[in-house]
């Protein structure tokens, strides 16, 4: 006859999953890219952009200033970032 193997069960772990605010990707105004490079580069570089939303974007920079492009985890808005700067647009990354 075989014999059983008991096995005994581990200590119990819990875990606590810490997540980090979101970012928001922020879109600054310039008076050096075309309104149509703008929404190109925005579609080009955010995923899931639209057109309609590229668009509301890129005309909220215009005539105030900035607007909010994205909001993700920090290092996609710091990709973000560094992607619509090679582009030649102006964006910064803040806590949301």
């Amino acid at each position: 006859m075989k014999e059983r193997t008991r096995t005994v069960p581990r200590k119990k772990t819990s875990r606590k999953v810490t997540q980090e605010p979101p970012y928001k990707v922020i879109l600054h105004n310039d008076d050096y890219n075309t309104m149509e490079h703008v929404v190109e580069t925005l579609r080009k570089v955010i995923a899931g952009m639209t057109l309609k939303r590229a668009t509301e974007v890129m005309w909220e920079a215009h005539t105030r200033g900035q607007a909010v492009a994205a909001k993700c985890h920090k290092e996609l808005a710091e990709l973000y970032r560094e992607r619509l700067g090679e582009e030649g647009l102006t964006a910064t990354i803040e806590p949301d």
